[in-house]
């Protein structure tokens, strides 16, 4: 787990944020070679090392004293733009600091970030998205800054209210949680993007709750885990628990210790986070939320989910279409993550 290509290398260099309005990044990283057989149901990997270029622009506001909220994006200018107005309207900023991560947009994200005042990072690379290093690379410079918080927050992720956030934020410190999730619901139509009954999500992946069925029901509840036999081994598949269920389902609806919560919505204690080696690079598109709690827990942290009359809406949708999910990296996170974690997971959760 102390691999190279497990953990964010930048954590280990000396970084002087304001001295550094444009730096480069490079990272080791894994990848399951799907052209290649080994023979006995073993998997490939080859190792490449990415270079992340960087440009940071800092907002004249930005308070070390205030969680920091990142958030990643690749176009979907639109998205950005309603994002960044239940912002506004929620008073997020006056709780927050809002760096928006620009992954290799073609489309015009900077001047919308910059006109709100919210805080911009534009990274480029060759090889395609990877969230864990985006918010990696995020992360580091709050703490270069000396931030002690930050939310990881998913571009299609919104405040109900005014008073979510900040009773999210005093759930998580008066816990002493090291990182926290909350209980995330689906939007009501009222917040659809383009005025759809059904996103291209539901119809696609979960056809029996089209016609509106899926709406405002939980779309993360809490961890949960699915057993699927592997040859030689046992296979535990992380889920999301009670996904469509009414948000007020007492199971749900409760606040409690827990294994994982989703990378949409993690606040982390800064520090542990920069600890653990941050989000792994490898795991690019899925499971590194996972695979971070499950380090956090291993070590005795504390993990927690709020969703005691609290929640977030969590399009889900229009991230998915934009990046694309099913490719060959998703497949080798996929492989990757049991790798890691097939052997090691039963005594941790169960």
């Amino acid at each position: 787990m102390k691999s190279s290509f497990f953990k964010c290398t930048f954590f280990d260099n000396e970084f002087a944020v304001p001295e550094k309005d444009v730096f480069e990044v490079v990272q080791t990283e894994v990848s399951a070679d799907t052209t290649k057989q080994v023979g006995n149901n073993k998997t490939a990997f080859k190792k490449m090392d990415v270079v992340y270029k960087c440009r940071w622009l800092k907002s004249d506001d930005f308070d070390k004293e205030k969680p920091t909220i990142i958030i990643p994006i690749k176009d979907n200018r639109s998205l950005m733009s309603i994002t960044i107005s239940n912002f506004i309207e929620n008073d997020v900023q006056t709780l927050c600091n809002v760096i928006v991560v620009d992954d290799r947009s073609t489309e015009d994200i900077e001047s919308l970030v910059v006109s709100n005042n919210f805080n911009y990072l534009r990274v480029d690379n060759e090889k395609g998205f990877n969230f864990s290093m985006l918010n990696n690379i995020a992360a580091k410079i709050c703490f270069s800054l000396g931030n002690k918080e930050i939310l990881l927050w998913n571009s299609d992720l919104w405040v109900p209210n005014q008073k979510a956030l900040e009773k999210f934020i005093s759930l998580h410190r008066s816990n002493n949680a090291s990182v926290s999730g909350a209980k995330l619901l689906y939007p009501p139509q009222s917040m659809s993007l383009d005025g759809n009954m059904d996103s291209e999500n539901i119809t696609n992946n979960f056809p029996h709750m089209t016609n509106g069925r899926w709406r405002e029901t939980v779309q993360f509840g809490g961890d949960a885990w699915v057993h699927t036999t592997v040859p030689g081994k046992l296979s535990c598949t992380p889920i999301h628990y009670k996904r469509f269920s009414d948000p007020s389902d007492p199971r749900v609806n409760c606040n409690r210790g827990s294994n994982f919560v989703t990378g949409a919505l993690q606040m982390w204690n800064l520090d542990k986070f920069i600890e653990l080696g941050g989000l792994n690079p490898s795991l690019a598109k899925n499971f590194q939320d996972v695979d971070i709690c499950l380090r956090a827990v291993s070590q005795r942290c504390t993990c927690f989910y709020f969703g005691k009359d609290i929640y977030f809406y969590h399009d889900e949708s229009p991230s998915l279409i934009k990046e694309g999910k099913w490719d060959s990296q998703m497949m080798s996170d996929h492989i990757l993550f049991g790798k890691i974690w097939n052997s090691k997971v039963y005594p941790i959760v169960f």
